[in-house]
């Protein structure tokens, strides 16, 4: 059995390789003798982190649709190189020409995509916020969505759409593709229920699924939970992220972006005189890059550099890094998605600086609002309280994180019993809600 994974994965994001790492093994336990393929934004990264073999859900990736780059020292490659620029001087014709060049690109893709789609028995599009346009708006992930559930449905294949975040949506445009999208699977579901209010007020009238994240679903067990330190001050993990960075970020406020790391060295530097131990870590060197370099900078204004230099980790490469470093962790400071999951997974109390309703969800689905803060609002004395009740109440919040991962896990499982099972992954096969246990006719619901 053929089985494709689409995610826009592929730049060290560590959450959507959490997702994925959670998806291939628990198809592997369930269709041992399965061949899983990766679609990505970046093959070459998918292939060596999961093992498996990937292409391209763009028309572009470094290597591919350009084979005769290597011939530019030749006669042909020189006079291709002079055409171009001459023609880039012609101001009506460069763009039609850029426009055109991109369109049969494109087509080439789309061609290219069929076949490989065709030799699968099922496609699932699964990860955080697949059914959105936060980056580069409608053409870059509503529009891949789009077009490979179209694929894969004119080929007469399964499509799965898996336990996705959805939003923000506001062009026309993507609200089409991802309406569509929806409309043409097998099976929908989504990580929570604001994504699937949000995309079926797009006038979906189809049965769709509220499941947890697949993250949820990674064993752990080899990761030692501990209890907080004693006879020192525990160490606090603190997960940064590049909020509204003019360089990165796809809304652009220079300000908001300042103010953000203003108030998260004030915070720091708090915890620092009062005996903390700090560890700054990353899980997405893509997006966090700027922002740990300037944190860093601003941290140096108050404390010796030499300090300063063993508080901030390198990011890290892997999922297993990853979790192996917070796994030292007694507390927890993130503005990601998945860092609130990853520290629900080894129980570490965590305190949300929060820059989208998907992480609001998440901290409110643990009764954790009380620490969650909006990342444009929360300052120094804020963050205090905050922090200061999640160790006060730390034994409590872990025993409410080890219930939540057993339903999550619980519920995975049912879902994953049904959906990666030869049946269960057959174009005719029926529909599970794992909330109820409930099995539907595809064609009833």
């Amino acid at each position: 059995m053929n089985i494709g994974l689409l995610d826009h994965m592929g730049y060290g994001n560590l959450g959507d390789a959490a997702t994925q790492e959670a998806l291939i093994a628990n198809i592997r336990a369930r269709v041992p003798d399965a061949r899983i393929i990766g679609f990505s934004l970046n093959p070459v990264d998918t292939e060596k982190r999961h093992g498996i073999p990937s292409y391209s859900i763009t028309n572009w990736h470094p290597g591919l649709d350009r084979p005769a780059a290597a011939a530019g020292s030749s006669n042909n490659g020189r006079q291709t190189w002079r055409l171009k620029s001459f023609l880039k001087k012609i101001p009506v014709l460069s763009p039609m020409l850029l426009w055109g060049q991109n369109l049969l690109r494109e087509l080439r893709h789309l061609a290219r995509s069929f076949f490989r789609v065709k030799s699968l028995d099922a496609l699932i599009i699964a990860g955080g916020g697949q059914l959105c346009e936060l980056w580069h708006g409608p053409w870059s992930h509503p529009y891949n969505v789009f077009k490979f559930s179209l694929l894969t449905k004119l080929a007469r294949k399964k499509l799965l759409i898996v336990n996705v975040g959805a939003g923000p949506l506001e062009s026309p445009l993507a609200k089409a593709f991802i309406k569509w999208s929806v409309r043409l699977a097998d099976y929908v579901s989504f990580r929570d229920v604001e994504s699937q209010a949000l995309v079926c007020a797009l006038g979906i009238r189809r049965q769709t699924w509220i499941c947890p994240d697949s993250a949820y679903a990674l064993d752990v067990s080899c990761y030692g939970m501990r209890d907080a330190a004693t006879g020192h001050k525990p160490l606090v993990g603190i997960n940064p992220i590049g909020f509204c960075d003019p360089r990165i970020w796809p809304k652009q406020d220079a300000s908001a972006y300042s103010r953000y790391l203003d108030a998260l060295a004030e915070s720091l530097q708090w915890l620092w005189e009062q005996g903390y131990r700090l560890k700054v870590f990353s899980g997405e060197r893509s997006v966090d890059m700027y922002a740990l370099e300037d944190l860093k900078a601003r941290m140096e204004t108050g404390l010796p550099k030499s300090d300063v230099a063993r508080i901030f980790m390198p990011p890290d490469e892997n999922v297993k890094d990853l979790l192996t470093a917070m796994s030292e962790f007694d507390y927890v400071i993130t503005s990601k998605f998945h860092g609130v999951v990853f520290s629900h997974l080894l129980e570490k109390p965590v305190v949300a600086i929060s820059y989208h309703r998907k992480i609001n969800d998440l901290m409110r689905t643990v009764g954790d609002s009380e620490r969650c803060l909006n990342i444009e609002s929360f300052d120094g004395k804020s963050f205090q309280q905050a922090f200061e009740t999640m160790v006060e109440n730390a034994g409590t919040l872990q025993g409410k994180y080890r219930q939540t991962v057993a339903s999550n896990a619980r519920q995975l499982d049912m879902q994953f019993d049904h959906l990666f099972t030869p049946k269960g992954l057959e174009p005719r096969s029926r529909l599970l809600n794992p909330a109820t246990n409930e099995i539907v006719d595809r064609k009833s619901a």
